[in-house]
This record gives structure tokens, C-alpha cells and sequence, in this order.
């Protein structure tokens, strides 16, 4: 008996110490732990994350990580999502307030991504239940809507837990524990501001929480209300982020790389058979060259770095004893959050708003192009026009002599900043309700049924879009009675006012108001789950112990809808095209647990557990799937304990995956048939393969007799398309319009069929028994390995042209390579990419495997030092330290794997120190993160590619007033370390504006904040 209580000690306190993140709050309960203390007590049995078997607290076959309500309060931090962020198993986020800035929609949204495997593999629970997702059509939760001051605890499992908890937990599980059984009142407020006096915070909230019903019922409530600022680059000088830079390495930029869409205009005046001349109309009229120098535009001043947030929500849990057997329970949660992004005006070209007959954007364009022999010029501005300035038309015609002004155009670039910059305001809503019964039906058989509803609302108005259509009427005007005017009669009826596209203050507020777009969209998810378990024991049938068992089911149904404004599903302004998507899916589920003790209470063998976990589920969508785990836990020793888990995780398509209809995009892809031509009758290519401003050049270069015979020539000629373009001109040369145009749809697919992982880990806890100087030791050293299969993505249009044409025996057009190209099948434009479209495919696969360890150590300062008349105090340390083995994925079959670890965001090493020193009602903490050096992965080591490691630390001091009054202050990154990399526009590939990555490096500074508590 005493050495069984001695496996639950080693449990409760080596799971507990070496839990990763829970240092503050949890090194003290390891020093207060019954093994600490020498007297054997027992242990509450709880369903710890990762099984939902009952069993002695923070006993668990997997490894977890603990954050407590008391770390969440020692950082001081507003979002959970933030607190989660600094875990080393979390990888980079897509989703931050700092990165979503320029973000089409989701702006201000909080997520994260367990191993870097992507926010879709990361299942997030509440109290063990499914939350609604954030980002509709998916399964993502936004960590906005859940509160830090009603948490209990965060437990955070990495790797498969499909088969406890069903799809999604490829990289593992986050579950939020909130609070129950309170009772009073609890009033809290804090505020903080960077030392730079920007992004300014605050937030109230107020707990309160009663028994009633003869204390058979408790109700805990939370009202709390947030408020965060906004940073702008223009404050962020000394960052180098309030001037327009280009990264010439990792580490180098050059600074005044200005945009050349300016509020003045610039012109585009067409040549035949040469680009066009970019020309400005300067203050006195005159017509002079472009440079960026002089009238460059600096986007960095009006750049938002980060999304500000205003939210309200509401927490509340209730539940009633209805008698010594059976209790009702439930949970509400409702959140209203409005976000307001903004960054600089939008930049209108002319080739954004005309198109050609097929209605692909161009660029003014000079050719013969109604076979009469004579050159025309198209897709711009008519110089006839009353917008065109005198000296910008006469420009013009002196590189046309002899064509009609009729006959000429001039095009243009424009920073529409007379109307504002752009951004978008949304609201985002969420209501989830609990309710359930749960309960003993015999003294070993306990049971939960539960109905869990979830509902997500995104609304986006955004401004300073443009409809192109009107756009297009107030460009071009005339004089009528001395007053300029828009040509078309109709379009001046329905308030058509002239553009001056090339005067900086040209449009006025009439104009603007006839051709700018409120686009939006309008957006919503669906949860809703009948869940329901029987849990218990059977005992005398092994000698080592009861066998625990879990048998459920459980009914889940998602739908979502999402619907952009009509002017953005016709395409009718300047953002590209996108549908509506709706769909939904239906998943019925078994599952079971055995806990199967082996051997026990012996010699080298104080424990040896069996534990077998398996899921089977029918999607509605994907048919049938199954996830399975086992997992073994031995304990040769009070001190030791050893554990090993085998796992087949699946994931399930979400509806954006399966449904997307497409949304619209403009790549940028390398042509590989450009030049091909016939020799002799066999296929090749010409010596000059391109020159979009001169075609002639390629067809009259001559053939490369080295390609006679080529296979991809070979390949390209199978095409009936290009074919018949080399038919018509002995040569396939494209023009500029053709290179620029090709446009394409993202899609879903509702053919995929579910990822699948594979995942293994082995560990050891290691807690020394000897005296109360080892016993306040925690050790855990657990190794893991992650694979996954089949997973979603897509080819991407570059590999899907060249591998389309890879060479003549494997070209089929049906196949998946060549099936979302399109070629103009006639016209002018014959064999040029209209098309290139990608959909989900099941094809990557990914693998990530590394090394956590974790310790934690707890010292009464007293027993150390010799101070029997002064209470030194308690010091406490917790120290989590993450090594990287390998983190690659193969894009698809037959693709090189590529290598993405001791990359920016996937270091080899990274590690947490946490700090308690704790006396009396006064508590000092310090948390110190390092992140060791990363490549940033685009960029050769001689260019500094190099990022060199850099540590952040982060401190907070906490005084209890008395027993119901509680202050704290604290300094984040209290050095102000911050990790510089070059230019300001996204160059190698940090979110835009900032000249770090703010997802993985502290981006703020250094900054304050206060606060109290107060208890009635």
C-alpha cells in the first residue's frame, strides 16, 4: 500500500514539475506535495487531459503541459493566445494581431499552431469539448473569445489525440479548464502602454459566483471588457519601420524604396514594340521623367502594424446537484469583438480597370490590332480626354506620329489616398451553450451526456475599393459650357464626376462618391454536439489493479457560410473575384478506453500500465476513418517512471478544404512552352525564348538547334492550343498583355479524403525520493516523432505548368498537373495562359521530430540558509528547454523534400525559464525565453542569413494589500531586445511593415502595465 501511494507521488509531482510554462504557480505545489511534505494523503482522482479516464491528478501516458491560472496572472498577458505563443512546443501562428494587418478578412484574430503543423491540426477543447471555430469554414479557434481570468488551467498535449477526442488533434490538443465553485465578488482592472506610447490597453472584469438551493447549486459568472491600440510604422523610427526599405540581405536594407503608385499619378505613355515610359505631370505642368526620389510614395507612414481590438464578453457555469448520484451542469460563453485595420490607400492602375475581350487586366498596349495596317493604342485613358493634361497628351502623340488622337491612350498608377487609406472594420460575435447531465450509475460505472451548440458571426465592411466600371466613365470627360464632364450621358445622370487621374487632390468627393466600393463580407459557423460516455472500473480481474475503462459516442455537425459583398462575387471591383462558400458535414463517432494495470507493488516493477484508445467515426463527407493509440507506463521505482505511446491520428477536410467554389488570384507564372516552334517538322525551340516587349525579336531569332527534339518542346506541341499559334505565327512569342494577364481560382475539392498521422513519443519522469533536497527535484525527458500523410494542399501553379509539359509521353490534360490550365483556345491571344487553377489535393506529407526537456526546482530559502528569527522566503525555478531534430515536408509525390528546421520560426533550440522568489504577500517573477539562431531560409549564409539567438525576459511584482486587495506591476521584454531584419514590404517573408518577425520575435518593445484585485 505505501509503495502504491508512493507511484501517485511520483506522478502528481514529476508530471506536474516538468510541466512546461506552469513554473510559477506549479513549482509551488510540487514543494507542497505530499511527497515534499513526508505524509502520505491521497490523491483526487480527475480526468486529466489526454484520457478520459479517471485517474490521481496530472497522471497522464502522455506528456502535458500545465499553465495555471496564477502563471496566466504572472504575465500579465490579456489572451491566452499570447501566453500559449511562448510554449516552445508552439510554432509560428497565422493568425496575431500583428500579422493580419494587411489580411483580407480575420484581422485582429488570435491562434496557434502546435509544432508548427498548422492551426488546422491543433484541436482546441473546453473543458473537454469542442470549441466552435474562429475562422469560419474551418476548425480554428480564435483565443480572443476565451477569457485569462476564468481559467483554471491550460492543459496542452502535442501529438495524435484523435482517438480520445476525434478529428483535428494531428499536432496535439489545447484544453482550457475554466474556473468553478467560486463564491463573492471580485472586481479586477489593468492597463498597460509601450514605452514608445503606443498600443495602449486596458481591460475591467468582474467575477461573481454563489451557492444556492441549500449549496446544492453554485452559478460562477465572469463580465470583462478589453481595449488594445493600434502601433503604427510611422512611430517605429528608431525601428527603421517608418521609411519605405528593400532587404539586400537578412540584416541590410535600402531605405527609400518608395511605391511609385503616388497621390499625384504616374503616367504610363505606350511605345510599339517597347515598354511603356513612366512619366509624372509635375506642379508647374510639365511633363518629366518618374523617379524615386523625388516623387516616390512612402507606404511605411501609413502603415498599422497592429490590429486594434475592443471586445466584451460573458462567461457563466452552473451546476445542481439533483441528488448524491446525479448533477446537472452548464456553460455559456458570449463574446462581441469589433477590430479596425488600416493601411495606406489603394493603388489603382489602368490595367486594373481595362480589360481586354476575354476580361483580363491590361496594360496600355500599341499594335494593329484591327488588321488595317495601321497601329492602334488600347486599354488606357483616352488622350482625348479632359483628364489627360495638354503637356501628358502632346507626350503622347510625339511617340506616335502620324495616329489619330483618337486612336491614342495613356495609362496610369495612382495612390487613391483622396479617399482615404484602406481597412477594414469588422465585428466578430460568438455564443457556445453547454448543457448536461453527469453522474455515478453504480459505484464503479459513472456516466457524462452532454449538448454542446457553437455559433461564430464575422462581419467585414472594408473601404477604398474601386468599381471599375465607373472608375472607367469618370476617366474619361469632356468640356461642355466650360465645365468638365463625364462623357457618357447616362453615367453623368447616375452622378458621374471626372477623375483627374494625374493631379495629386484630382478627386473630389463627388467623384469619389460615384465609383468607391463598401465591399464586405458576411460570414458564419454552426456546432452543434451530442456527446455522451460511460466511464468506471472493473475490479478483480487482474491482481495489479482495477481495469479503468471509457465506451461513448458522439454526434457533431458543422456547417458554415461565407459571403463576400456582390460586387466581389461578380468581380465588378478592383479585388479579385470571390464566390460564396457554404457547406456542412455530419460525423458519427464510437469510442473506447482501457486502462489495463499489468503489474504492480513489486520488486523493479512498482507499476506497469497497458493503455489502449480507439475511435471510429462516419463523415458525412469522407465516409469512414478510424484513430487508435496505445500507450505503456512503467515504474521500476517510486522515482522513476518511464512511458511510451504509439498513436494513428486522422483529420477530416473542413468545409473551406472540401467547398471553396474558388477564389480568384493573379499569379505571376513562367510560361515553359514560351519560344517552342517546328523545325523540319519536329518540335523545338527558338534561340530567343522571350520578349514580352518586342515578340518579333523571338520569332525572327532563329531555331536553337540543341532543342530540336526537346521533350518539353515535344510536350508543348501536344497542346491543340499552342499548336495552332505556331500554325498561325511559326513560333510561340507572348506579348506583354499575355505574360501579365494570366489570372487563375483557388479551390476546394470535395474529393479529398482525411489526413492521417502517425505518432510516436518515449519519456522518462524523473523525481528523487532520497531527502527533502532531491524531493524537490522534477525531471521529465520525453522524445517525439510526428508524421503525417496525406495531407492537403496543392501543387502550385509554377509546378503544375512544368510539370504538365515535363515531356511528351506523360502530357495528358486530364491529369492533375494539367488539369486546371487554360489556354485561349482562339483569337489574338491563342495558346497564352488564360487559366492556371490549383485545388486541394491530398498530397504532402510532413514530419517533425525533436526533444523536450523539462525540470523544476523548489527551495524554501530557510532550510538553505540559516535564519531562524526572518522569513528569507521561498525560491522556485521551472525550466523548459525544446530541441529540434527535424521538421521537413515533400510537397507532393515525387517532389524533393524540403528542410524546414533551424529556419526562422523552427529553431534547434529554444527554451523557457521561469522565476518565483515568493515571501509573505510578495511575489517577484521573471520569465526568460530564448530563441536560438535561425536561418531565415531565402537568403545564402555569405548574404547574413543568419539570424543570431536572442532572449527576451519579462518580470512582475505582485503585493497583497491585504486579504481581499492584491497590486502588481510589470515590465515586458524589459530589455527592449528586439530581432532586426531588413525592409519593411514582406521581402523575406516577415508580415508586412514590420522589420521583424513579430509572430516569433517580441515586436512591441518594452512596455508596462498595472494592476489590481479586489474581493468583496
Amino acid at each position: 500500500m505505501q509503495n502504491h501511494l508512493f507511484r501517485r507521488r511520483l506522478l502528481a509531482t514529476t508530471i506536474v514539475g516538468g510541466a512546461l510554462a506552469s513554473a510559477l504557480p506549479v513549482m509551488a505545489q510540487v514543494a507542497d506535495t505530499p511527497a515534499s511534505a513526508g505524509e502520505p494523503t491521497a490523491l483526487e482522482e480527475v480526468i486529466v487531459t489526454g484520457s478520459r479516464i479517471a485517474r490521481p491528478n496530472q497522471d497522464s501516458p502522455v506528456p502535458v503541459s500545465v499553465i495555471t491560472a496564477q502563471h496566466i496572472e504572472a504575465t500579465g498577458q490579456m489572451n491566452t493566445g499570447d501566453i500559449l505563443r511562448t510554449l516552445p512546443e508552439a510554432g509560428v501562428s497565422t493568425f496575431t494581431p500583428t500579422t493580419t494587418t494587411f489580411s483580407t478578412a480575420n484581422n485582429g484574430v488570435t491562434t496557434v499552431d502546435l509544432r508548427n503543423l498548422g492551426e488546422n491540426r491543433t484541436l482546441v477543447l473546453v473543458n473537454g469539448r469542442r470549441h466552435v471555430a474562429g475562422i469560419v469554414g474551418s476548425q480554428i479557434v480564435d483565443f480572443n473569445t476565451i477569457p485569462t481570468d476564468f481559467v483554471e488551467r491550460i492543459d496542452v498535449v502535442t501529438g495524435a489525440a484523435s482517438a480520445v477526442y476525434g478529428s483535428d488533434a494531428l499536432a496535439g490538443v489545447i484544453n482550457i479548464i475554466t474556473q468553478t465553485d467560486f463564491e463573492g465578488l471580485e472586481l479586477s482592472a489593468q492597463g498597460g502602454i509601450t514605452e514608445r506610447g503606443d498600443n495602449e490597453n486596458y481591460k475591467i472584469g468582474l467575477k461573481f459566483g454563489s451557492n444556492f438551493a441549500d449549496d446544492r447549486g453554485n452559478f460562477v459568472g465572469s463580465l470583462g471588457w478589453r481595449r488594445t491600440g493600434s502601433v503604427y510604422g510611422r512611430d517605429r523610427c528608431d525601428r527603421d519601420m517608418c521609411i519605405d526599405a528593400a532587404a539586400t540581405t537578412a540584416r541590410q536594407q535600402t531605405v527609400g524604396v518608395f511605391s511609385s503608385f503616388i497621390p499625384r499619378g504616374t503616367a504610363l505613355v505606350p511605345r510599339v514594340g517597347a515598354g511603356n515610359l513612366t512619366r509624372v505631370v509635375d506642379d508647374a505642368g510639365a511633363v518629366v521623367p518618374y523617379t524615386n526620389a523625388d516623387f516616390g510614395y512612402n507606404r511605411s507612414a501609413e502603415r498599422q502594424l497592429y490590429v486594434p481590438e475592443e471586445q466584451i464578453r460573458f462567461n457563466g457555469q452552473a451546476t445542481y446537484d439533483i441528488n448524491d448520484n446525479h448533477r446537472f451542469f452548464s456553460e455559456m460563453s458570449v463574446f462581441h469583438g469589433r477590430t479596425s485595420s488600416e493601411i495606406e490607400g489603394n493603388p489603382v492602375g489602368s490595367e486594373a480597370i481595362y480589360q481586354d475581350q476575354f476580361g483580363i487586366d491590361q496594360l496600355p498596349d500599341c499594335r494593329d490590332f484591327d488588321g488595317d495596317g495601321d497601329n492602334e493604342c488600347r486599354y488606357g485613358v483616352p488622350i482625348t480626354s479632359a483628364v489627360v493634361p495638354t503637356a501628358l497628351a502632346a507626350a503622347v502623340r510625339a511617340q506616335h506620329p502620324g495616329i489619330a488622337d483618337e486612336d491614342l491612350v495613356v495609362g496610369f498608377r495612382r495612390r487613391i489616398s483622396d479617399v482615404g487609406n484602406r481597412g477594414n472594420e469588422s465585428e466578430r460575435s460568438m455564443a457556445r451553450l453547454v448543457a448536461g447531465f453527469e453522474g455515478d450509475l453504480t459505484q464503479n460505472l459513472s456516466y457524462e451526456l452532454s449538448l454542446n451548440y457553437g455559433r461564430s458571426d464575422y462581419d467585414q465592411r472594408s473601404n477604398g475599393d474601386v468599381m471599375t466600371g465607373r472608375f472607367r466613365q469618370a476617366l474619361d470627360a469632356v468640356v461642355i459650357d466650360g465645365e468638365t464632364v463625364c462623357r457618357n450621358s447616362a453615367a453623368r445622370a447616375q452622378g458621374c464626376r471626372p477623375i483627374f487621374i494625374f493631379e495629386e487632390g484630382g478627386i473630389s468627393e463627388e467623384a469619389a462618391t460615384y465609383f468607391t466600393a463598401a465591399t464586405g463580407l458576411d460570414a458564419f459557423q454552426e456546432q452543434y454536439i451530442v456527446n455522451g460516455f460511460v466511464s468506471g472500473s472493473v475490479p478483480n480481474v487482474s491482481p495489479a489493479g482495477d481495469i479503468g475503462f471509457v465506451i461513448g459516442g458522439e454526434y457533431r455537425e458543422e456547417l458554415a457560410r461565407s459571403t463576400p459583398d456582390p460586387l466581389t462575387q461578380l468581380g465588378l471591383a478592383t479585388g479579385n473575384i470571390t464566390p460564396e462558400t457554404r457547406g456542412a458535414f455530419n460525423v458519427r463517432e464510437a469510442f473506447a478506453e482501457l486502462r489495463i494495470p499489468l503489474l504492480a507493488d513489486l520488486p523493479y516493477a512498482q507499476a506497469l500500465d497497458l493503455n489502449l484508445a480507439g475511435r471510429v467515426s462516419d463523415y458525412s463527407t469522407v465516409g469512414s476513418t478510424t484513430a487508435w493509440a496505445a500507450s505503456v507506463e512503467y515504474l521500476p521505482t517510486s522515482w522513476l517512471k518511464l512511458r511510451s505511446q504509439y498513436a494513428v491520428a486522422v483529420r477530416a477536410p473542413n468545409i473551406n478544404e472540401l467547398f471553396n467554389p474558388g477564389s480568384q488570384t493573379f499569379p505571376q507564372v513562367g510560361d515553359p512552352c514560351e519560344g517552342v516552334t517546328l523545325s523540319g517538322g519536329q518540335a523545338a525551340f527558338l534561340n530567343t525564348r522571350s520578349n514580352i516587349a518586342d515578340p518579333d525579336v523571338v520569332l525572327n531569332s532563329g531555331v536553337d538547334a540543341s532543342t530540336i527534339g526537346d521533350a518539353v518542346a515535344q510536350a508543348c506541341m501536344l497542346d491543340s492550343a499552342i499548336a495552332a499559334r505556331v500554325a498561325r505565327d511559326g513560333g510561340f512569342a507572348l506579348t506583354q498583355p499575355e505574360f501579365q494577364g494570366v489570372s487563375g481560382f483557388n479551390t476546394g475539392n470535395p474529393d479529398l479524403t482525411p489526413e492521417t498521422s502517425k505518432t510516436f513519443t518515449i519519456g522518462l519522469l524523473f523525481n528523487p525520493r532520497w531527502n527533502d533536497w532531491w524531493s524537490r527535484l522534477s525531471i521529465s525527458a520525453d522524445y517525439y516523432d510526428i508524421s503525417i500523410e496525406d495531407g492537403v494542399g496543392t501543387y502550385g501553379r509554377q509546378v503544375s505548368v512544368d510539370r504538365c509539359y515535363e515531356n511528351a509521353a506523360s502530357f495528358d490534360p486530364t491529369s492533375p498537373f494539367c488539369g486546371g490550365i487554360q489556354r485561349f483556345s482562339g483569337g489574338a491571344s491563342v495558346g497564352a495562359l488564360q487559366y492556371v487553377n490549383i485545388r486541394n489535393l491530398n498530397l504532402a506529407e510532413i514530419n517533425v521530430e525533436g526533444l523536450d526537456l523539462k525540470a523544476s526546482y523548489s527551495l524554501p530559502l530557510n532550510d538553505a540558509f540559516s535564519a531562524p528569527s526572518m522569513d528569507l522566503g521561498s525560491l522556485s525555478a521551472s525550466l523548459t528547454y525544446s530541441h529540434l531534430i527535424d521538421f521537413s515536408s515533400t510537397a507532393f509525390p515525387g517532389a524533393a523534400p524540403q528542410t524546414f528546421s533551424g529556419t526562422v520560426g523552427a529553431p534547434d533550440h529554444e527554451a523557457v525559464l521561469n522565476l518565483l522568489y515568493a515571501r509573505g504577500p510578495l511575489q517577484v517573477t521573471m520569465g526568460v525565453q530564448y530563441v536560438g539562431e535561425a536561418d531565415v531560409g531565402f537568403f545564402d549564409a555569405d548574404l547574413e542569413s543568419l539570424l543570431p539567438s536572442m532572449t527576451f525576459v519579462n518580470a512582475q511584482v505582485r503585493y497583497d494589500l491585504n486579504e481581499r486587495t492584491s497590486i502588481y506591476a510589470g515590465v515586458d521584454n524589459l530589455f527592449d531586445e528586439y530581432m532586426f531584419v531588413a525592409g519593411t514590404n514582406g521581402d523575406i517573408g516577415q508580415a508586412t511593415g514590420w522589420t521583424t518577425f513579430p509572430d516569433v520575435y517580441d515586436g512591441l518593445g518594452r512596455r508596462f502595465y498595472g494592476g489590481f484585485r479586489f474581493s468583496f
